[in-house]
C-alpha cells in the first residue's frame, strides 16, 4: 500500500511504496488548481523514498502515481 507523510518536513517528501515494489511507476504533484508542479519517474526495487520539494510554495498538494490512480493529499507549510 502506498503511504505518503501528510506533511512535509524540512523540504522533503517521504513516500513509502509497496513491499515489493519493482516497477517505474510515473508520479506528479499537483497543486489545488490542477496544475502539475513536478513530474518524474519511480524506479528500481525500493519500498521508501524521499522526493525535495522545498522550492514549492506552502499550500495544500496531490501525490499522484498514474499507473495506480493514486491521489494522496499533504501540506506544505
Amino acid at each position: 500500500m502506498l503511504k505518503i507523510t501528510e506533511n512535509v518536513i524540512d523540504g522533503i517528501l517521504e513516500i513509502i511504496l509497496p513491499a515489493q515494489h519493482h516497477a517505474a511507476w510515473k508520479y506528479k504533484i499537483v497543486c489545488t488548481k490542477g496544475d502539475v508542479k513536478l513530474q518524474g519517474n519511480i524506479t528500481g526495487f525500493t519500498q521508501r523514498t524521499c522526493l525535495y520539494v522545498g522550492d514549492l510554495k506552502k499550500g495544500k498538494y496531490e501525490f499522484v502515481m498514474d499507473d495506480e490512480r493514486i491521489v494522496m493529499p499533504f501540506t506544505i507549510g
